[in-house]
C-alpha cells in the first residue's frame, strides 16, 4: 500500500531544504507588492490581471525552461499579452481563463473515489479608458459548475451552469481611491487561491459567493482599506440573496508586513451571519513570504431558530525552489462551539509554471476529525490541477 506519510515528510522536508533560497508566493508581499491593485483591475484580488500582471507572470513567476537561453525578459514580457502577443490596443484587454481538478478522495484507501472536475472556464473583457485606467469595465461570463452544496437537490435546478461570475465597472479619480460597482467578491479577509479552505468556507466567501454591490477602495503605503455593500446576486431568488456589509483594513509595518482586520454582516430569510477576522500577510528574508488569518463566525438560523459560532484558522507559507516551482505547506483549523468538535487539515502543495500562462499543481491533504462523540479515521485527497489562462 502506498506510505502517505512517508510521501508527505519527503516533501515537507524537501521543502524545509529550499528555505534558504526561498521567494514569495503568492501576492510578491516579500517583493514590496503589498497590494493586489498592482497587478489586478479587482484591487482585491482575483479576476483578470493587468498588464503589469501579466509582464511579472512572464518574467518572475513563470519558468525559463521552454525558452532560448539568449531571448531577453523584456521580449518574454511583451508576448505575455492575449494570445502570447504584445497589446496592440490601448482601450481593450480580452483573456480567457481554464481550470480543471482531478480529485482522489479517500486516497490509498479501498474506498478510493477518482473524479475530474471542470472548475472553471470564462472569457473576459477589460475596457479601460483616461489616463492611468481611470475607467474600467470587466466581465467574464463562462461555465460554472452547481456547487457541491447544491448537487442531487432540488435547487440545483435553479442553477445555472453558464453565468457571469464577475463583472462591474471602476473609477478611480486618483491613484488612492477607487469607486467599483457590480458583481464582485466581498471585501473581506485574504483571497487565498484555495476556495475549500475553511477560512473562506466558514464565512461564506467562495467562488460562489460574489455578491452585486458597491465598493469603495483607499490605497497608500501606510494602509489600504475597502468597504463593500451589497445586496446579493440578483440572479438568486431573493429569499437567498445575502445581503450586508463587508469591510477589510491592512496596516503596512516595517515595509513588507501587513496586519489586517475584516468583517463582515450579511442575511438572506433563512440565515444571518457575522464574521470577524484578524489577519497577517509577511514577508521574510529573500522574498519569502507566510499568510494567516484567524476568525470567527456566528450563524443564526431564522426558520428554526437556532444559533452556531464557529472558528477558523488559516496559516500557509509559500517557497520557491527555483524559477517557476514553488512548495506550499498548509495548515487549517475549523472549531464548531456547539459540540466543541474540530477539524484540522494540513499538507504540502508543489506548483509549477512551465511557461507563461500555464499552471500545474498538485496538492495533498490529510483531514483530521476530534470530537467527543465519535472517532472518525482520517482522511487522505490528492488533487492535480491545470489552470490555463491567455
Amino acid at each position: 500500500m502506498f506510505n502517505k506519510a512517508l510521501f508527505l515528510s519527503i516533501i515537507s522536508v524537501f521543502s524545509l531544504f529550499l528555505t534558504k533560497n526561498a521567494y514569495a508566493y503568492p501576492n510578491f508581499i516579500g517583493h514590496g507588492y503589498n497590494s493586489c491593485i498592482t497587478c489586478h483591475y479587482n484591487p482585491f484580488g482575483n479576476g483578470p490581471i493587468n498588464d503589469y500582471g501579466r509582464a511579472v507572470s512572464a518574467t518572475a513567476i513563470s519558468s525559463r525552461g521552454f525558452y532560448n537561453d539568449s531571448k531577453p525578459e523584456d521580449l518574454i514580457g511583451k508576448e505575455s499579452g492575449f494570445f502570447f502577443k504584445e497589446a496592440t490596443s490601448k482601450h481593450f484587454r480580452p483573456s480567457a481563463s481554464y481550470r480543471g481538478l482531478l480529485l482522489k478522495r479517500n486516497f490509498g484507501e479501498e474506498s478510493e473515489k477518482t473524479e475530474y472536475i471542470h472548475m472553471q472556464a470564462d472569457v473576459n473583457l477589460v475596457t479601460k479608458f483616461g489616463q492611468n485606467d481611470k475607467f474600467i469595465t470587466s466581465v467574464s461570463f463562462g461555465y460554472a459548475p452547481v456547487p457541491r452544496s447544491l448537487q442531487n437537490t432540488p435547487g440545483a435546478d435553479s442553477v445555472k451552469e453558464y453565468r457571469t461570475r464577475e463583472h462591474y465597472i471602476g473609477y478611480r479619480p486618483s491613484p488612492e481611491w477607487g469607486f467599483y460597482a457590480g458583481l464582485m467578491d466581498k471585501t473581506y479577509g485574504i483571497r487565498v487561491v484555495e476556495h475549500t479552505s475553511y477560512a473562506r468556507t466558514t464565512p461564506q466567501v467562495t467562488m460562489d459567493d460574489q455578491a452585486h454591490g458597491v465598493t469603495m477602495h483607499f490605497n497608500k503605503p501606510q494602509f489600504e482599506a475597502g468597504v463593500n455593500v451589497f445586496v446579493g446576486n440578483l440572479t438568486q431568488d431573493e429569499s437567498l440573496r445575502m445581503k450586508g456589509a463587508a469591510g477589510t483594513f491592512e496596516y503596512t509595518l516595517f515595509e513588507k508586513n501587513r496586519l489586517g482586520l475584516s468583517a463582515l454582516n450579511q442575511s438572506n430569510d433563512y440565515l444571518k451571519l457575522t464574521a470577524y477576522a484578524a489577519h497577517i500577510r509577511s514577508g521574510l528574508d529573500n522574498g519569502s513570504s507566510i499568510i494567516f488569518e484567524v476568525g470567527k463566525v456566528d450563524k443564526e438560523t431564522k426558520m428554526i431558530v437556532s444559533e452556531k459560532t464557529e472558528y477558523y484558522a488559516n496559516f500557509q507559507n509559500h517557497i520557491k525552489a527555483t524559477r517557476g516551482t514553488y512548495i506550499l505547506n498548509s495548515v487549517e483549523y475549523y472549531k464548531n462551539a456547539i459540540d466543541k468538535s474540530y477539524r484540522v487539515r494540513f499538507g504540502p502543495s508543489i506548483q509549477y509554471f512551465p511557461i507563461s500562462k500555464v499552471e500545474l499543481r498538485v496538492d495533498l491533504y490529510n483531514t483530521r476529525n476530534f470530537s467527543q462523540v465519535v472517532s472518525v479515521k482520517d482522511r487522505w485527497d490528492l488533487m492535480a490541477q491545470i489552470h490555463l489562462w491567455l
